[in-house]
């Protein structure tokens, strides 16, 4: 048999998933390598160092295409996006067209710059009808950043706009700011980077004495991100509150000593701690495993998965909708477990992530 008959065998046995063209070259690249590392044998020590050199820089090139492939390494400026979009945003906005990735790809959320004069704010009003999102209204209307209608009109999560609902909609995109003590105009202005003149005119105020609990408009400004991505359903909160055990990633096997990768993280708390939903979702699956004992799987809107393991109780069914922070059962010590903890993984669009990568 020979060497592209054995290499087209590992391939196709060992490398289903890599497509055709990418498993032809890198064959034609290992067969061709194959002789040049034999014939390095027979050369004296000295003279084979260029040679071999020569060869790792040609194996290096051969398998780079493959090494993306098969981890995802694309070079992002073969993409089309908006100049301020990150590696990570850009990924996001390809898999959640209502993330805050696209968000960010349209400026929603970019900070403006505004002259040191204004008109005052003013508001109209937009009812909400049914298969409407923010990013949609955002679209139908003047304003670029979606902070604007959440600050607004208070709103903690973007997905739970309801049909018939009354928005306000400002004039210009700023955000709503409630004054508390020890607020200025002049502190103001300098936290959000605006003229006082420019505080003055937005709210028609004659004076600048403020009073707390009085709602100024910000001109130009934006929620942070964590307020951004709370409020559009992206930020995580922790399940419980307990001693990390084991992160994700690979670990010794608490058994068997034998190194195994760990598909998530490890929270210690006693038997019976409530256990939260994550995130707004739909419970997927609920039921037990001689590895997770009894657990959950909750599907999420933006294309993520969370599961928890080990319980000791399960207080949700499969197709209910829960909240965020909704408790969902209790901490146990059922499957594979060392203890009474609960073991916690998240999916990305199928690929499990690193939970806190996305945790609050």
């Amino acid at each position: 048999m020979d060497v592209i008959t054995i290499l087209q065998i590992e391939n196709h046995v060992l490398r289903p998933h890599f497509p055709v063209a990418e498993r032809n070259r890198t064959i034609q690249a290992r067969a061709a390598a194959l002789p040049l590392f034999s014939s390095l044998q027979e050369m004296p020590v000295v003279a084979s160092f260029p040679v071999l050199f020569l060869f790792l820089v040609t194996a290096c090139i051969a398998i780079t295409p493959l090494v993306q492939q098969r981890y995802g390494f694309y070079r992002l400026e073969k993409l089309s996006f908006a100049s301020d979009v990150g590696a990570e945003t850009a990924m996001r906005l390809l898999a959640s067209p209502e993330s805050v990735g696209s968000l960010l790809a349209s400026g929603a959320i970019s900070p403006q710059v505004l002259p040191a004069s204004i008109q005052a704010v003013s508001y109209s009003t937009y009812k909400v009808r049914n298969g409407d999102t923010l990013g949609a209204i955002l679209t139908r209307s003047s304003l670029r950043n979606i902070s604007t209608i959440l600050s607004a009109n208070n709103i903690d999560n973007a997905r739970r706009i309801r049909n018939g609902q009354t928005l306000k909609i400002p004039s210009m995109d700023g955000i709503v700011h409630t004054v508390i003590r020890g607020d200025s105009l002049g502190s103001l202005a300098a936290r959000y980077g605006v003229a006082v003149t420019v505080l003055l005119d937005a709210n028609d105020l004659t004076r600048e004495t403020l009073v707390i609990g009085q709602m100024l408009f910000i001109p130009g400004a934006a929620l942070s991100s964590d307020a951004l991505r709370r409020a559009m359903g992206e930020l995580f909160v922790y399940p419980i509150r307990g001693r990390l055990t084991s992160r994700f990633g690979y670990r010794n096997d608490p058994f068997t000593g034998v190194r195994s990768f760990h598909t998530g993280i490890d929270l210690a708390s006693p038997v019976g701690t409530p256990i939260k939903a994550t995130l707004d979702g739909k419970i997927a699956v609920t039921g037990f495993s001689p590895v997770f004992g009894n657990y959950v799987i909750i599907t999420h809107e933006t294309g993520y998965q969370s599961l928890y393991g080990h319980m000791s109780f399960v207080a949700v069914k499969r197709g209910q909708s829960v909240a965020q922070g909704a408790i969902i059962g209790t901490v146990g010590n059922t499957g594979y477990s060392t203890g009474s903890h609960l073991h916690f993984s998240v999916y990305k669009n199928g690929k499990m992530i690193d939970p806190f990568s996305v945790l609050n």
